[in-house]
């Protein structure tokens, strides 16, 4: 009949084949879906913090790591043949409750240490309190009892009881001071260690976790400290901004272990030639370091920065992967009167990027903004 032609079952509306449009809104949500858990993956990087079994670094990069994977796939090895990716979910999902754990291992830990000094030094205030009142307390009594012989003109009396008031009041005395410098000696201990601990943690924030360099945070204060200062740190601050050449495809070769050696071997080269307590070595990020020196002039820094490049450039670099020749290039400008820290940096990557232009692995100079770089 006429009207069978329009009645369909469900079974029969769900094997049809979904259209285009129905395809493009699904591929379209899931697109949408990707990009939260790309942004999620970043602010969770982003806003890491150090613990004892891993450092905002490595949980930053963590986070580059699997974001990666989900998006294009794991890293493709030598030999192997190009496969769609495979979206492992699971192993992010994994990474997030070990990361998450940790950290409230450790926020635990640093409340409980914190709430145990304040117990104690809670408990050392309640007890010497209870011990002045006992001894307070025997003291009235015993003038009391002095009070009382005194009316009776029993001089003898008087003066037994007189010693016993001052025995009393001299060996009270000499408990509390002794109480009061074992309780100091020991609230200074807790103090000490919680001091200890928080050097420990402002120290460990200006530190990248991979290079033991400094990081970015600690690089913005110093290069707009040198910058508000100017000139008259020295004849000359300096800027030196270096990349390491090809890395990525270090990284997509050899994986991120390798490439984290490579970072290592950069950062060790750059300490090595600018050892001077006026010279700080910073990685800015990824495969990106900067060196400010207070005290030189371009010529100097140049030619410092110069061979250290010639040596990163003529020693292979021992990896789990086997030996890797690596190179950097760098920029190097000094500091114009008057300018500002964004300014300087500006002018030194395009130092930078002129020496990448340039064909790599080699230094350029840059002496004032509106000049062009040699």
């Amino acid at each position: 009949m006429f009207w069978r032609k329009s009645e369909q079952t469900p079974a029969a509306q769900a094997s049809k084949p979904p259209t285009v449009s129905t395809r493009a809104a699904v591929d379209g949500e899931f697109n949408r879906a990707l990009d939260i858990v790309g942004a999620l993956l970043s602010k969770f990087g982003e806003y890491a913090f150090d613990t004892d079994q891993s450092t905002s670094q490595l949980t930053k990069e963590n986070c580059e790591k699997h974001w990666r994977e989900i998006s294009l796939g794991p890293s493709k090895a030598p030999g192997q043949t190009l496969r769609p990716p495979r979206r492992d979910f699971s192993k992010m999902l994994r990474f997030f409750e070990d990361q998450r754990q940790q950290e409230q291992s450790y926020v635990v830990h640093g409340i409980s240490n914190l709430r145990d000094a304040v117990q104690e030094f809670a408990q050392c205030l309640t007890l010497a309190v209870r011990e002045d009142r006992q001894t307070d307390n025997q003291i009235d009594c015993q003038l009391l009892r002095l009070t009382e012989i005194v009316a009776g003109n029993d001089l003898q009396a008087v003066r037994q009881q007189t010693d016993r008031v001052v025995a009393l009041v001299h060996t009270a005395m000499a408990r509390r001071r002794d109480r009061e410098k074992e309780q100091l000696v020991h609230l200074g201990t807790q103090v000490q260690a919680l001091r200890s601990e928080l050097d420990a943690v402002r120290t460990q924030a200006t530190l990248d976790a991979l290079t033991q360099l400094f990081n970015r945070a600690a690089f913005d204060k110093e290069i707009e400290k040198v910058a508000a200062l100017g000139l008259l740190l020295g004849p000359e601050p300096c800027l030196v901004m270096l990349d390491a050449d090809h890395f990525k495809s270090i990284n997509d070769a050899h994986g991120h272990p390798v490439g984290d050696q490579v970072l290592r071997a950069i950062s060790d080269n750059l300490v090595r030639h600018f050892l001077r307590k006026e010279d700080f070595v910073c990685r800015c990020g990824g495969e990106e370091f900067a060196i400010v020196v207070r005290d030189s002039t371009l010529e100097k820094v140049a030619a410092r920065i110069e061979r250290a490049r010639d040596t990163m450039a003529n020693t292979t670099v021992t990896t789990s992967a086997g030996p890797i020749s690596v190179t950097y290039s760098a920029g190097v400008t000094p500091l114009v009167h008057g300018e500002t820290a964004e300014h300087w940096i500006q002018r030194a990557d395009r130092a930078l990027y002129a020496a990448k232009h340039q064909g790599r692995n080699r230094v350029v100079r840059m002496k004032a903004e509106e000049e062009s770089p040699s």
